[in-house]
């Protein structure tokens, strides 16, 4: 496809003119994030703003001098935007990782926060939560409301991404947990986050070439955990990998199927995208910018960043014009896109906090947040191993000794201020050895390598500390390993301290430097936090979030082999199995849960065994429901592991082949934690310990604030309220049972007013298979059947007694009601509650002391039940997925 971008009419007064409506060019102007030079507002992002309706901001390092300036930038540019007609405030975001990617923060101007790595191995997600929290507070206070971060992708050795340090680690259950706290701790400092790299870095990969993409088979093992948490929490944006791009036409859909498949419907994500135009090979490669941004848009992307240039920014901007003009973009999707910005903004943002930053509470922030940020560096670095116990180094010296600093020539982590000289980073470590022993001597070294100075500067030594940073990212930096080999030959016997400055894989597998420590980065907090723990000051508790090269992976959990549960093996094992997971609370015997999971055509079941044993570990029990002619509804009605048992692996098991047989069959479009009928839960039990919620919640189910409660209710004494009854009664409107005579019409009336209810006609057709067709109870008039609804006891044969197995748990002389039905021409007339009271008094007639009612949402029990005097003997959260 060419994309042919008009050139005319460039000087005309607005840029919209003759090309596109205004509300279009509006909501456009919304989906663009662009940046801008200088440290005040120049006239190219004010045309942006007010000609383009640009509504979104990059900040970078060229906008940034100091707190109070920023916050009069972000003051002035939402000042304009407010003037320009927007009707939401621009959206203010800055790439701010921290560790190694600090834009604003530099320990002078606002705090120098640890960055992922450096959480990670905290072992703290707490910690990453006041961290993000932290950081927030200070962004808000100049003015910036968006943060492109936490950075979720899953660290690799030597994968060519550059994430590094950037991730939270090698394990993708920790990369969620830590960047989920992270993002928390954005969101409660007022600030939207932005996850990235969807779907990992490593996704797909363009080499000499050729195009490889990963199957979403492959990328569920590892890259889609930490994203499936954070969507499941609440996501506000996410940025995807530049590496789904392919400018090959034969791969050019795989961007489309990340975003609308994978990501939109496997995932069940509603929420932004954004996507990188000038990193996409149609720009980096050819430059066309225009190409860029209608790709990204068709693809799916909600938001698109355009840098570089403002000539590439417009171009970028009228490339949609046109597009849309043509048809070849939809409205519909501008209007989709824009719909869901609007949507993050009315969540995050206000005029009134847009139009006042506080710059003026920076230093008394700044105070409390370096104390912070100096516990995270004291408690994350790690001595991987001191295999000769040279640590503490104090105790191998004499006062007169030479300790050898050795350390490689790195870019700055912030700008040199205008006016200062440079300094190496790397000062602060020797400054800090130099605090604790009087005889330091601190020396670069560059990609000439071992030099002669370098030489009779080891042999002057007594011990050397030899400082490596990312050794391993590039071939050009290797050169830092065989420095580090010539040095340890040289040194013989002399202790050899090796510190990897950045990436913990620098030396990670070279045992032959015995002693290794790791930083994460080398900030001047973390470098002094370093010299502390050689020198015996400080105990290094910190844990390596990554895995030793070729070394087995301990996080790994183990897949177990699955089978097809049997009635005939396993009924009494399962009945065990329930009895030590959750018969405690909700006990069950052998023979109704035989009732409950034989249920032939349309469950299946699946068991986890001891492979030595043969013991029963795990069970997971699905269902299918019909909802109308064609389609089903999906239910993991199931999912327990043997307590002792737990964190192994057998659940993950269980569920990925419960819910792979649920997706392959055909009909299921969604998928309910939970089951309808038969009736266990109907959804997740709220009292449930929060790690075992937590763990659906990381495997992609959507948790929202939706519940549904069972109900019980002592009868034996109940009286109906006269007012309920009567006034219908007087009517002509008569309770009674069905009978044989009347059940055609009983049928009539559920299909036409609840077809679509899934079970529900089924459970009144099969009254006439069990001839108990006396156990519903319905209201009549002159005008026919007005209402219905079921009523059973254990000892029925009602398929509704084998359905819901509580009451009878509850008491021996318990009933239930269920399905009640009315008429949509005789609703709001307490028809309902007339009816509930009929079924109660049905019960009583039976000898029943007690009445179960399951499955109603918080308005029924609130406004129906609640009155009549029933309370919660059960509460669930309502969790559905689709597929």
């Amino acid at each position: 496809m060419k994309v042919h971008v008009n050139h005319e009419s460039r000087s005309s007064a607005s840029p919209v003119s003759g090309r596109i409506d205004e509300a279009t060019a509006r909501r456009i102007g919304q989906m663009v994030l662009v940046n801008f030079k200088g440290l005040s507002v120049n006239s190219e992002i004010r045309s942006m703003i007010e000609s383009y309706h640009v509504g979104n901001i990059l900040i970078t390092q060229p906008n940034i001098k100091d707190g109070a300036q920023l916050a009069n930038l972000t003051k002035e540019l939402q000042s304009i935007a407010q003037a320009a007609g927007h009707q939401s405030p621009l959206m203010i975001g800055i790439d701010q990782e921290n560790g190694m990617i600090s834009q604003f923060g530099d320990g002078a101007r606002a705090t120098h926060f640890p960055g992922a790595m450096t959480l990670g191995a905290t072992r703290a997600p707490n910690q990453a939560f006041e961290i993000g929290r932290a950081e927030a507070k200070e962004l808000a206070a100049v003015g910036i409301n968006w943060c492109f971060a936490p950075v979720l992708d899953v660290v690799k050795e030597q994968d060519g991404s550059g994430i590094s340090v950037r991730s939270f680690g090698d394990d993708p259950q920790n990369v969620g947990r830590f960047g989920q706290a992270f993002a928390d701790g954005l969101r409660a400092g007022g600030v939207a986050t932005c996850a990235k790299h969807f779907p990992g870095a490593n996704a797909a990969i363009s080499n000499n070439g050729t195009f490889t993409s990963k199957t979403m088979e492959e990328l569920e093992t590892t890259e889609l955990i930490p994203f499936r948490r954070a969507v499941s929490s609440g996501l506000d944006s996410v940025r995807l990998s530049s590496s789904i791009w392919s400018d090959d036409p034969q791969h050019s859909t795989y961007s489309k199927y990340i975003i609308q498949e994978v990501l939109r419907r496997h995932m069940g994500y509603e929420g932004v995208v954004l996507c990188g135009c000038t990193d996409m090979p149609s720009f980096v490669k050819k430059s066309n910018i225009a190409h860029a941004t209608v790709d990204a848009v068709k693809a799916g992307c909600d938001m698109l960043l355009v840098l570089h240039t403002t000539e590439t920014q417009r171009l970028g901007i009228e490339a949609i014009y046109d597009a849309v003009q043509r048809e070849e973009i939809h409205r519909s999707e501008i209007y989709r896109a824009s719909g869901r910005i609007s949507l993050l903004k009315d969540h995050s943002l206000s005029w009134k906090i847009a139009l006042s930053p506080n710059p003026q509470i920076l230093p008394s922030l700044m105070h409390d947040h370096q104390i912070l940020a100096r516990k995270v560096y004291e408690g994350a670095i790690t001595v991987v191993r001191d295999e000769h116990c040279l640590l503490p180094l104090n105790l191998k010296l004499a006062s007169t000794d030479i300790v050898l600093l050795l350390s490689p020539v790195v870019r700055p982590l912030h700008p040199t201020p205008e006016g200062d000289l440079p300094i190496d980073p790397l000062e602060p470590l020797g400054r800090a050895l130099a605090r604790r022993h009087p005889r330091i001597k601190h020396a670069p070294y560059t990609l000439q390598g071992l030099m002669p100075h370098h030489v009779a500067l080891v042999k002057q030594s007594a011990a050397v500390i030899f400082v490596t940073v990312n050794a391993l990212q590039t071939r050009h930096q290797e050169y830092q390993i065989m420095m580090a080999e010539a040095v340890k030959r040289i040194c013989s016997s002399k202790p050899f301290i090796a510190l990897a400055g950045c990436d913990p894989y620098d030396l990670l597998s070279h045992r032959t430097f015995g002693t290794y420590l790791c930083t994460y980065e080398y900030s001047q907090a973390a470098l002094e936090t370093a010299a502390a723990v050689i020198f015996g000051e400080r105990h290094a508790p910190g844990a390596l979030p990554v895995g030793t090269p070729g070394a087995p992976v301990r996080r790994q959990q183990k897949q177990w082999f699955v089978e097809v549960w049997e009635k005939r093996k396993d009924l009494y094992a399962s009945a065990d199995l329930w009895k030590d997971c959750l018969g405690r609370k909700w006990p069950l015997d052998a023979s109704t849960l035989s009732t409950i999971l034989d249920r032939p055509g349309y469950s299946k079941h699946f068991v986890v065994r001891n492979p030595v044993t043969n013991e029963l570990l795990g069970l997971a029990a699905t269902y299918t429901i019909m909802l109308g002619p064609n389609q089903l509804i999906g239910s993991l009605a199931l999912l327990i592991v043997r307590p002792t048992h737990r964190n192994l692996g057998i659940g993950l098991s269980l569920h990925d082949v419960a819910i792979k047989h649920l997706s392959n069959t055909t009909g299921i479009t969604s998928i309910q934690l939970g089951s309808i009928f038969p009736r266990l839960f109907p959804g997740l039990p709220v009292d449930i310990p929060a790690d075992d919620s937590a763990w659906f919640a990381h495997r992609g189910w959507r948790f929202e604030e939706k519940y549904v409660y069972d109900l019980y209710m002592d009868i034996e004494n109940w009286v109906p309220p006269e007012s309920i009854l009567r006034p219908l009664e007087a009517k002509g409107v008569v309770f009674s049972r069905c009978t044989p005579q009347q059940y055609d019409g009983l049928i009539e009336f559920e299909v036409k007013n609840f077809g679509r209810y899934p079970g529900w006609v089924e459970k009144y057709q099969a009254l006439k298979d069990t001839d108990d067709i006396a156990d519903a109870v319905i209201a009549t008039s002159h005008e026919g059947i007005l209402g219905t609804a079921l009523v059973f006891s254990p000892v029925s044969n009602n398929q509704m007694s084998k359905d819901i197995p509580w009451p009878k748990m509850i008491g021996e002389r318990n009933g239930g009601l269920a399905c009640v039905s009315v008429g949509q021409n005789s609703r709001g007339q307490g028809l309902g509650l007339a009816l509930i009271c009929a079924s109660i008094l049905e019960l009583k007639q039976r000898g029943l002391k007690g009445c179960f009612v399951d499955w109603v949402d918080l308005a029924e029990f609130e406004g129906t039940y609640k009155q009549l005097g029933f309370h919660q003997w059960g509460k669930y959260r309502e969790i559905w997925r689709r597929i």
